[in-house]
């Protein structure tokens, strides 16, 4: 059997596009964790901020103890 051009063009075309594909996805999949990663982040510094500003506030003025 010989295998001719005309055979293998189509077949490497084919190749081609799975790849690519394959590429776009992973691409994808890595620009959707760094966002996830990145949205953490935020929050994390939010969190943060928000206990920082009401720290102060309970220390100058510790809570009365209940008779």
């Amino acid at each position: 059997m010989k295998i001719t051009l005309p055979f293998i063009l189509p077949i490497l075309a084919l190749t081609g596009c799975a790849t690519t594909h394959h590429r776009e996805a992973e691409a994808e999949a890595r620009g959707y964790e760094r966002g996830y990663r990145q949205a953490i982040k935020e929050q994390y510094w939010i969190i943060q901020n928000q206990q920082r500003a009401t720290a102060p506030a309970s220390a100058t003025n510790p809570p009365s103890p209940q008779p």
